[in-house]
């Protein structure tokens, strides 16, 4: 106790050693846990990533995805690669006589091809002719007017008895009567008029030519031959 009439002892030396030990007690709480994570974010700072996370709208789709693997150096899509590369093929046209398939041979060549001739046993049943003639001498004229007229696919066919010869300017041997017929209308283009369209079903052999890597200039190359020589087919290879 102070005397009567002595000034009071300032308190402040004993209160600071007070206040230094409650921060620490406060500080150690809050390191330990005690307070939550974190007890401040709520008063001072804005909520941290994870936590902002979990605050979105439906927040479970946001997902960080692996990026998808890149192609291979160099490498590229297939919808990017040239249109001709991709519909280059193996084709085999066919049903050539040996003179058109001669022919036939030197022109894709020309066009720097690969061909490949083989022959096949087929069954022809319609056949794309001249009328018959009764001498040869007649036949000749009439294989003259094809020639100027630039049909070069032919043959001479001779019936009928030694005593009494027809011959016969075959033009072509088919399988099915919708190429025959639609060869018999190239042939009008043509400015023959009399060719017609006979029935008769017979084996034969005929040529074939296989093209490998044809591109679709290629295949418009066969499709235009096969009407020009009358070939029958123009098909995928088997």
């Amino acid at each position: 106790m102070t005397a009567p009439g002595q000034p009071a002892r300032p308190r402040s030396p004993r209160i600071v050693p007070l206040l230094l030990l409650l921060a620490n007690a406060v500080l150690l709480g809050a390191v330990l846990g005690v307070f939550g994570a974190n007890p401040l974010a709520g008063w001072f700072e804005t909520p941290r990533e994870p936590q902002r996370l979990q605050q979105q709208v439906r927040g479970e789709r946001m997902r960080v995805q692996a990026p998808a693997s890149a192609p291979a150096a160099g490498a590229a899509p297939r919808s990017a690669l040239p249109s001709a590369t991709l519909a280059a093929a193996c084709v085999e046209i066919g049903g050539f006589s040996a003179q058109a398939a001669r022919r036939a041979t030197e022109d894709l060549a020309a066009a720097a091809l690969r061909v490949e001739a083989f022959a096949r046993q087929e069954q022809v049943r319609w056949w794309v002719h001249l009328p018959a003639q009764p001498t040869r001498e007649h036949a000749e004229r009439k294989l003259a007017e094809l020639r100027r007229r630039n049909v070069t696919e032919y043959s001479l066919v001779t019936a009928g008895t030694p005593e009494a010869p027809t011959y016969t300017v075959s033009l072509g041997l088919f399988r099915e009567r919708e190429r025959a017929e639609q060869y018999l209308d190239t042939l009008r283009g043509y400015g023959v008029r009399t060719a017609m369209l006979t029935e008769a079903a017979r084996p034969l052999t005929r040529q074939w030519l296989r093209v490998r890597d044809a591109d679709h200039a290629a295949r418009a190359r066969l499709e235009a031959m096969r009407q020009r020589y009358g070939a029958e087919d123009v098909l995928a290879c088997s």
